[in-house]
């Protein structure tokens, strides 16, 4: 099954390439034309990762992402914010990005810093399910230790 990437950006061309490119590189992609959409769409199909504008009409990228940042569902999943504004990376990173990409984009970087977050994105979910292990024995160790205390 194919890796979903999420494609938010308000501009039909961009998310024309990005869907083009993406799907040329094995990727499911999901596109929202707004923030709204990316909200909706993040939490209903869980993408792998997600490229988000930060200009959009409505609620824009960076509002977006401290929401999707701030949802116990959605926290972990990589956000790349791609923009036109040089100045905004700062300001992106600020809002929870785990990463910014300047248009016009290289196409290769691109596909690399995808690739990186979902690598990252893998990384966390071994390390959800090895935290959730050891909270499972410590209770396990807890029960046995009142057992014994008992007798």
């Amino acid at each position: 099954m194919p890796e979903k990437i999420l494609v938010v950006d308000d501009e039909p061309a961009i998310r024309g390439f990005l869907s083009e490119l993406l799907a040329e590189e094995g990727y499911e992609v999901i596109l929202a034309s707004n923030g709204e959409e990316a909200l909706n769409s993040a939490k209903l199909e869980n993408p792998e990762v997600i490229l988000l504008d930060i200009n959009m009409p409505g609620i824009d990228g960076l509002e977006v992402c401290k929401r999707l940042k701030g949802h116990k569902e959605t926290r972990y999943i990589p956000i790349i914010i791609i923009t036109a504004l040089d100045d905004r990376g700062f300001i992106a990173d600020l809002e929870g990005a785990d990463d910014f990409v300047t248009k016009p984009f290289n196409s290769m970087e691109l596909t690399f810093r995808i690739r990186s977050m979902h690598r990252i994105r893998q990384l966390n979910l071994e390390l959800q399910i090895a935290r959730a292990y050891v909270q499972q024995l410590e209770r396990k160790l807890l029960e046995l230790e009142g057992v014994e205390s008992l007798s």
